[in-house]
């Protein structure tokens, strides 16, 4: 059996828990993440992202590992097991800060709210179905009253049915006020979900006032915006601890390489994908937050089939540090703002951290077009939609004399390599 991947430093408390929980479930299967990927047709790298803290995984993972544990053992999960399990999963869920774990927190919070309300209205049935029984045999008592000579005994089941009718009614009306309450609760969690996955769908409308406070509005193709970063589902921390600063061998030069600086995108500790280089091997140094790093060396292991000129590298050791989730976007809509975080080239050429806002034009064929501040350093910079937090694309370079246009690949074309193991846009 493989050893499991270590923690990374920077785990937040409720994901190292809920991440510490797994593995200790995982031990009791004895079994490789391999092999209990290919059982329950998982990638092995997601399975090992998922134990190691790396990525928040769906609560249909947990407890399908809870469930394989507990059969490998003979028993059956306990509720004070499966309960515990899931509180530590909402609690990762509510530390996460993305927008895809406040969807997931949201449809968590709405399932709980929908077993509560079906809960409510299974005893509103029970109660109203008692209470009717009770009211038929009064009747029929006070039947045999009015017709037959009976003894006190009936007087006394009929005093006792009439006294546990009032009760019945009384709870009756108690279950009907939480049934209520219920479906109310339900009915907010549903529109607060709606607005939450139209806020991570770049398909989704947005309306003229759906951010207020203070902001500048801006107009594009008749459509307002308010450019409020305080209400931005991306930072620049958070972009730029996803971007990496990458040296790159471009062309021979005598019996040397003629180095190309780019930037690119960080997949996880140990995975980065890159506009394509011309060797199989490059060398390259990562700056994350503003931190300049040791050169790490990285081998091409996999190659882009389509012709947008992209590979994925594999690193000889692990980055330091954690390395955010992020989700896949589809096409950005026009007018839409992306920001980016790369390196551009400053006082005496070197690179140095550039953050810009990008603006979504349209689209070109297979390309995005933007319009901003195109360093050459942002070349394979990933951009993320500053209102979902969804990546959308890698910079491909500018197309235009003052580098204020150029072009993005769109970030689905990551859906080709099978190495990256990546979800596409739900």
């Amino acid at each position: 059996m493989s050893e499991l991947q270590a923690f990374g430093e920077g785990l937040s408390p409720e994901m190292r828990a809920l991440a510490q929980a797994l593995r200790d479930l995982f031990a009791g299967l004895e079994i490789s993440e391999r092999r209990y990927a290919a059982r329950r047709s998982y990638d092995s790298s997601t399975v090992s992202r998922y134990l190691s803290g790396q990525r928040l995984p769906p609560w249909e993972f947990a407890l399908n590992l809870l469930n394989d544990v507990a059969e490998t053992r003979g028993t059956v999960p306990t509720p004070e097991t499966t309960e515990m399990l899931r509180a530590l999963h909402h609690a990762a869920l509510k530390a996460g800060k993305s927008p895809t774990h406040k969807v997931q927190l949201l449809q968590q919070q709405l399932a709980v709210a929908d077993e509560d309300a079906r809960r409510a209205a299974q005893r509103e049935r029970w109660l109203e179905d008692t209470l009717r029984d009770r009211e038929r045999r009064v009747r029929e008592l006070q039947l045999q009253i009015g017709q037959f000579r009976v003894g006190p005994e009936v007087d006394a089941d009929r005093s006792r049915l009439i006294a546990e009718i009032q009760q019945l009614k009384d709870e009756l009306e108690e279950a009907r006020e939480a049934h209520r309450q219920a479906e109310e609760r339900c009915e907010r969690l549903e529109r607060r979900l709606a607005d939450a996955e139209r806020r991570t769908d770049p398909r989704g409308e947005l309306a003229v006032g759906a951010f207020e406070g203070p902001g500048v509005r801006n107009v594009f193709n008749g459509d307002v915006y308010v450019n409020d970063p305080s209400r931005w589902a991306v930072d620049e921390s958070f972009v730029a601890s996803l971007t990496v600063l990458v040296r790159q061998p471009y062309v021979r030069d005598g019996d040397r390489w003629v180095w190309k600086t780019s930037s690119g995108l960080l997949v996880d500790a140990s995975t980065v994908v890159v506009p394509q280089g011309t060797p199989e091997i490059v060398e390259f140094e990562c700056r994350v937050h503003s931190q300049a790093g040791e050169g790490v060396r990285a081998e091409a292991i996999e190659r882009s089939r389509s012709w947008f000129g992209l590979s994925v590298l594999r690193l000889a050791e692990p980055l330091p540090g954690p390395v955010p989730s992020f989700t896949l976007g589809r096409w950005p809509a026009p007018a839409s703002r992306l920001l980016v975080n790369g390196y551009a080239f400053g006082d005496r050429g070197l690179a140095q951290p550039h953050s810009c806002l990008l603006e979504v034009k349209g689209r070109s064929a297979e390309w995005v077009r933007v319009e901003g501040e195109l360093d050459p350093g942002l070349v394979g910079a990933p951009a993320f939609h500053v209102e979902t937090g969804e990546l959308v694309g890698l910079v491909r370079g500018s197309t235009h004399a003052d580098r204020s246009r150029g072009h993005l690949i769109p970030a689905e074309a990551l859906l080709d390599f099978e190495s990256l193991n990546l979800e596409p846009p739900g």
